[in-house]
């Protein structure tokens, strides 16, 4: 009973994240530039208060929308890592839940993770001002690898005690 349990939660935690992932996919341009900008801002406003020296205003304007850029592009791409690898954990527990052997666990949390960011950046080509781009899948596997690299040093560290 516990067990059945401990899987309908698990599942609940996959569809959950799932959700997750489909809203923030669904946003349009504007809508995801206030969601990133409650991050991006604080840190461009402290670098804006460092006493940086330019020669001129204009090189001022360059130097501060290439870091916005560097800091958005960043900030994204952090997320996708990051929910992913959130999805990763909960898709492995999951699969443990039923008795998988670890590589078969690991083997479908990574297929299954690769097969939603690939619809997830289909989905969202037709989204008001989105694009869909490979290298976002790329950085959703790479949040699913090492939450499942965090997972097995976790586990190995709690067998070694």
């Amino acid at each position: 009973m516990l067990i059945k349990l401990k899987r309908v939660f698990l599942f609940f935690c996959v569809v959950l994240v799932m959700g997750a992932i489909f809203g923030f996919s669904s946003q349009t341009y504007k809508q995801t530039m206030k969601t990133s900008n409650i991050i991006t801002i604080p840190i461009e406003n402290q670098v804006k208060k460092e006493n940086l020296e330019f020669k001129s205003e204009k090189e001022k304007k360059v130097y501060l929308d290439k870091l916005k850029y560097k800091i958005d592009k960043t900030v994204r791409k952090g997320a996708h890592i990051f929910i992913f690898g959130i999805l990763a954990v909960f898709l492995y527990l999951l699969c443990k839940s039923f008795g998988m052997e670890d590589a078969d666990a690991i083997i479908l949390t990574l297929v299954l993770c690769a097969v939603y960011a690939g619809s997830d950046e289909w989905h969202q080509k037709f989204v008001d001002g989105r694009t869909s781009q490979f290298i976002d899948v790329c950085a959703d596997e790479f949040g699913a690898v090492i939450a499942l690299i965090i997972c097995r040093l976790l586990k190995k560290v709690k067998s070694d005690k």
